[in-house]
């Protein structure tokens, strides 16, 4: 006896999508393994390099931006390490989870080398000695035979800093120095007559 098919359906055992094999645990546990090195080999390339750079690159930011690097950079290296910690193999979690932390590690850490990259430069302080005693802060040029010191918001408030937009005649001028703190200096210089 021969067997017929109905028309139409010929074949159709043969174009049926195969159907997935569960995953070999011993390939998903050894593929975890190779990604969880990788990462420790990342985190720890990324530790060594901000180690060695050392915190001379952010010294001239201002203090605000120093802090925000910092805690960015905790938390970075925070998820990172919790990535590279988690467990690995068939029984752990699922490998989404561990993407998703190493992604937000290596964003946050993006985000604060971009920080210190783009932050303002540190401005230029000026000690100016003139006629009626010092005065410290941002110091422009300004017309008609001034200069402009401006009160520098990141520094402490002394009796040398300058408190609101000061204009002091350049003739009155007996020296400049830049500085990276206003600090009022050992000696106060007497003023001229």
């Amino acid at each position: 006896m021969t067997e017929t098919t109905a028309p139409g359906t010929a074949g159709a055992a043969d174009t049926a999508p195969p159907q997935d094999a569960p995953p070999d645990p011993r390939l998903t546990a050894r593929n975890a393994g190779v990604r969880q090195k990788g990462l420790a080999v990342l985190t720890a390339v990324l530790a060594a390099a901000l180690i060695l750079r050392g915190p001379e690159d952010l010294a001239g930011l201002h203090w605000s931006i120093q802090v925000t690097i910092a805690l960015l950079l905790a938390v970075a290296f925070t998820l990172l390490v919790r990535t590279v910690l988690a467990p690995a193999g068939p029984a752990a979690a699922p490998p989404a989870g561990v993407r998703v932390q190493a992604a937000a590690g290596l964003a946050v850490l993006g985000v604060a080398v971009l920080t210190g990259w783009l932050a303002p430069a540190p401005s230029s302080l000026m000690q100016v000695v003139y006629d009626h005693g010092i005065i410290c802060g941002q110091v422009s040029l300004a017309p008609d035979g001034y200069i402009t010191v401006d009160p520098d918001p990141g520094q402490a408030e002394n009796r040398i800093t300058a408190k609101a937009r000061t204009l002091v005649p350049k003739e009155s001028i007996h020296g400049m120095t830049e500085v990276r703190i206003c600090e009022p200096p050992a000696t106060v210089p007497t003023p001229a007559p």
